[in-house]
């Protein structure tokens, strides 16, 4: 936050810092994601499939491996609610050795992996781009004190120049015939810029530290929070492996672009959301007023989610027809059930911010292994039966019928809210998002050409969503700024308070 805004007073540097935040950090999100998947659509009309198919195994380790390294340390750190100089140094100590160590044990063990995973040729991929992992651990720290104190306006130029990089090393590298391994060597590029770019622009630097008593608190916060996620990465890429040991690499490749279109638009939204979610739930929960705010945040996060998903869905022909081309026409069959799948998706990652803001994280876990127990007999029957639209059947159908409603109990217990209450501002999206799916169906019956298809599907269902959806969705919002806004002034209260204990500090030293 600026000068100007401390100087404002706490409800003002919050007010500020909350929509600086989410206007800086959605123009952030979109530009990283739109350069990100415009990558992938170069990309997808010079490589061939059996390329992403080793791309998609390596990413599989990679994202377990950068969550493993974490150890949902940084969660503690962005919630804002303990002073960093207490455990920032004992985070990025943490996140530093133990990325050290996992970056080790993929590139030896990079061979045995990739076997597993159905792709023997596919090693040398999998120790390129674990150097992410090592890249990661370091930024760990700066990037959560970035997260932390709304700081989304240097953030967002960081990302996108990270993109940027990424895409200027993939293209030419992949014109010169290095095939997957341009698609690897460009994000680690791409990754150790983001990194860089952290460290510069963290209002502090931290020194490496460790305090027994700080670790002991991240690792309490933090530990169940690591395996659920570790959980839900593995879950989330179990698809990959069973796709490719079943129907072999260039099946999978064209997996991972249907996965790829269909997860942007919730891969968007959940990034802009995120961007102020954690350290803002954090203080209404402080402020006694995160039972009065999760049923209109969940509103919200369905008004957004629930029109784009249904899109995906009615649309899902001419939408991989534009965009990658005739290559890839086995796209749409698992671009179905993955659109279903996203905005479910989209739910659940607010949910799950709305444990870590509570404070409670242990459920988190085992809602997760739950996903894990339920998908892989699903994944398995899917694709054996019906190849990749089976997967992304699979998806859909393990996180609304058998996840969903178990987050929706795990967090009404958590913020004291019956999960009717919770529910109900996201009736009138979810229904006005099905007439907007059929709009979009009947564009992709009716109008031949896909480009055509696709624009006159989007407009025609758009208009009709807002129409149905826009009075209640001002409604929610402006009863989510009346809450931050008391959440702030509580803030405020709270730090003049003189019955407030002082806080104490560590050793750990910053520069």
């Amino acid at each position: 936050m600026s000068t100007e805004q401390a100087k404002a007073g706490p409800v003002q540097a919050v007010k500020a810092g909350l929509k600086g935040g989410l206007a800086w950090g959605a123009a952030g999100v979109v530009a990283g994601r739109a350069l990100q998947f415009l990558t992938m659509l170069v990309l997808a009309r010079i490589l061939a499939p059996e390329h992403f198919g080793a791309l998609a195994v390596a990413q599989v380790i990679q994202t377990i491996a950068i969550n493993v390294t974490e150890l949902g340390a940084t969660a503690a750190l962005a919630r804002a609610d303990r002073d960093p100089r207490e455990i920032a140094p004992t985070i990025l100590t943490l996140g530093v050795a133990t990325s050290a160590v996992i970056t080790g044990a993929v590139i030896f063990f990079a061979p045995t992996l990739a076997a597993v995973l159905g792709d023997p040729g596919a090693s040398g991929v999998i120790q390129i781009l674990s150097i992410t992992i090592l890249l990661s651990g370091c930024s760990g720290v700066p990037a959560a004190m970035v997260w932390r104190e709304y700081l989304q306006r240097p953030r967002a130029f960081v990302e996108i120049a990270g993109a940027v990089l990424t895409l200027a090393v993939a293209i030419p590298m992949a014109k010169n015939g290095l095939g997957a391994y341009a698609l690897v060597w460009s994000r680690v590029a791409g990754q150790l810029l983001t990194t860089a770019g952290y460290w510069v622009i963290t209002p502090v630097r931290f020194r490496p530290g460790f305090d027994r008593l700080a670790a002991g608190y991240v690792l309490r916060l933090g530990m169940p929070l690591a395996l659920a996620n570790l959980v839900v990465f593995a879950t989330l890429n179990l698809d990959y492996v069973i796709v490719g040991r079943q129907l072999g690499p260039a099946q999978l490749g064209v997996y991972l672009l249907a996965f790829s279109l269909a997860n942007l638009p919730s891969s968007l939204i959940t990034a802009m959301i995120r961007t102020v979610a954690l350290p803002t739930f954090g203080r209404l929960h402080k402020a006694g007023l995160l039972d009065r705010a999760a049923p209109d945040v969940l509103g919200l996060t369905a008004y957004l989610a629930m029109p784009i998903s249904a899109l995906l869905v009615g649309l899902a022909g001419p939408l991989v027809e534009v965009f990658y081309g005739s290559t890839w026409q086995g796209a749409p069959a698992a671009m179905v059930g993955l659109g279903i799948f996203g905005a479910g998706r989209i739910v659940s990652e607010i949910l799950a911010d709305l444990c870590v803001g509570g404070g409670r994280t242990t459920g988190l876990f085992w809602v997760q292994m739950l996903w894990l127990a339920c998908l892989f007999p699903a994944l398995l029957v899917g694709v054996t039966y019906t190849g990749v639209s089976g997967a992304g059947a699979a998806h859909a159908i393990v996180i609304w019928i058998a996840v969903l409603p178990v987050y929706f109990f795990l967090v009404g217990r958590i913020v004291k809210v019956s999960v009717k209450r919770m529910l109900a501002p996201s009736v009138t999206p979810l229904f006005a998002a099905i007439g907007t799916g059929a709009i979009g169906c009947l564009a992709a019956q009716w109008i031949t050409p896909p480009f055509l298809a696709l624009a006159s599907g989007c407009l025609a269902g758009t208009v009709l969503y807002l129409a149905l959806t826009l009075r209640a969705a001002k409604r929610t919002y402006l009863r989510l700024k009346q809450l931050s806004d008391a959440g702030a002034e509580k803030g405020e209260r709270a730090e003049i308070d003189p019955a407030t204990p002082p806080v104490t500090t560590t050793t750990s030293q910053t520069t």
